[in-house]
């Protein structure tokens, strides 16, 4: 019982702490213009239609995304470090706001951000924007369909039409919520398979997708398996790497 209160007052005390932080964040304009910390949105969410998403709060000139349709990126908006409220609502006009999301998300200046609004998680991911050598570009993925199980990924050249059987995978084990590391590829044309972790059961495939040198690419995995509306899908977010 003791370690239950225990648990619960520190739940308790982090939701205080959110809603004061929410509280005092100055709005997106506040912010630092050489150091920015930019941040763009992924509508994930099969659940609903699209939806509105706020940067530091609740009120109109707050309101950055609007109607973000369903496997829709964003633009690209500034938040605050050290932190950024994010709050999303259900773009809908019945008269009253429908809340979906309310989180503190940790951000720091200068830094990139992707972030996934799914059906059951808001996943931020920091985007490496550093240079790339060479002819190279960069790559991660990230397993954003609640409903997928663990996935194995497999990367083949799009031209060489290499069949899975004679492949290994790249990364195993990805689960709903989680991101690879990042790797570099060399510039050009890619098959890229997920299956079903330890399995050759093919969860979701996107076949001559163009990786470009000095971009870097986060490969977001959405949708239902099995759904005819929403099947599972590969969307892929590139943006340029710094120059050197």
């Amino acid at each position: 019982m003791k370690s239950f209160r225990t648990s619960l007052l520190s739940i308790v005390a982090i939701l205080a702490l959110g809603l004061g932080m929410l509280s005092a964040m100055p709005t997106a304009r506040a912010q630092d213009s050489e150091f920015p910390v930019n941040i763009r949105f992924l509508n994930a969410m099969t659940a609903v239609g699209a939806i509105d998403v706020y940067i530091n709060g609740d009120q109109e000139d707050q309101r950055m995304a609007v109607g973000l349709e369903y496997g829709v990126v964003s633009d690209v908006y500034q938040g605050t470090a050290p932190v950024t409220a994010v709050i999303v609502k259900q773009n809908v006009n019945n008269g009253f706001d429908r809340y979906l999301y309310q989180i503190v998300v940790p951000t720091e200046a200068g830094k990139d951000y992707l972030v996934i609004v799914s059906d059951l998680l808001i996943i931020p991911t920091e985007m490496d924007l550093s240079a790339t050598d060479g002819d190279q570009a960069r790559v991660r993925a990230v397993n954003a369909a609640a409903q997928s199980p663990a996935l194995d990924f497999y990367v083949s050249r799009a031209s060489e039409g290499t069949v899975l059987g004679d492949l290994s995978p790249v990364v195993t084990d990805i689960r709903f919520g989680q991101a690879t590391d990042a790797g570099e590829v060399p510039a050009g044309s890619y098959d890229v398979t997920a299956t079903a972790t330890g399995t050759d059961t093919v969860a979701v495939q996107s076949n001559g997708l163009a990786m470009d040198a000095g971009q870097s690419y986060t490969l977001v995995v959405i949708g239902t398996p099995g759904s005819t509306d929403h099947p599972l899908t590969i969307i892929p977010v590139g943006v340029a790497t710094s120059a050197e």
